[in-house]
């Protein structure tokens, strides 16, 4: 079977966001990749362990990525961790494709849909890859799925861009990061899907609202060494004013952080 499965990935030049070059279907379904062979058999990610595909490097040219090990993540079993290993175009030797997390998981997954102009769109024929250490994966693994929808029937989509917004303390969604590694962030959402555990902890506050396109309001800066929120508000008077909880709801917040009080 492995022999198999290496010799049909390697008849198909596999480009993230891409359709596949041959009758084979390679996909994405949840966190993981589904493989579709002409004959019907279908492959998940659980199978393709050893599997050698290529992706886009965004600079013209494709990277080799291999399968190494898969396995659900403890937080939210229903998300399958992938070991990724890219080869060097170079030299040809294989390293880790993601940074270790914080419990040292070097792990990704793939997602489907693209980015856009800093905007998340749920298309269903493209697909990227995700690393648990970094915000497109903590999203998903925080309940966040993008294909998904609220209990409520709301996209989850808009929920995922917020959450980029959120992890990275993009306070203006302009792509500017005001956040350090490591640091605790504890996040609830309009529909339930995380809940605070810091409420009665005093060295815990309200930070900020947030919505797709970043902050909706801001009571706080997360590192106020790195930016505070003075110097923020006199470059975007509009997240300015009144900021609880019940303000950035008022506002349109979908999701809602309290951060150490620094």
């Amino acid at each position: 079977m492995r022999a198999l499965i290496l010799s049909l990935l390697t008849l198909v030049t596999l480009a993230a966001g891409a359709t596949p070059a041959c009758a084979a279907g390679f996909g994405v379904e949840g966190t993981q990749f589904v493989v579709t062979q002409d004959a019907g058999q279908r492959l998940t990610s659980a199978d393709l362990v050893g599997a050698v595909f290529e992706i886009a490097d965004g600079q013209g040219g494709l990277l080799k990525v291999r399968i190494d090990a898969v396995a659900a993540a403890h937080e939210r079993p229903g998300v399958l961790l992938h070991s990724f290993s890219v080869a060097d175009p170079k030299t040809g030797a294989w390293r880790p494709l993601c940074d270790p997390d914080a419990y040292g998981r070097a792990a990704g997954f793939p997602v489907r849909g693209r980015w856009a102009d800093r905007a998340f769109v749920a298309d269903r024929d493209t697909w990227f890859l995700a690393c648990s250490s970094g915000s497109n994966g903590k999203c998903v693994l925080w309940g966040y799925d993008p294909w998904g929808q609220t209990p409520d029937g709301r996209p989850l989509a808009d929920f995922y861009r917020a959450c980029q917004q959120m992890v990275r303390a993009d306070y203006a969604g302009k792509g500017e990061p005001h956040t350090r590694n490591g640091t605790t962030i504890d996040t609830a959402d309009v529909a339930g899907i995380q809940t605070h555990a810091t409420l009665a902890d005093t060295a815990f506050a309200f930070e900020a609202g947030w919505g797709v396109d970043g902050a909706v309001c801001v009571a706080r800066t997360r590192w106020p060494d790195l930016i505070t929120r003075d110097a923020l508000l006199a470059a975007d008077p509009a997240l300015g004013g009144s900021c609880d909880e019940a303000t950035a709801r008022a506002r349109g917040a979908l999701l809602l952080t309290r951060v150490e009080v620094r």
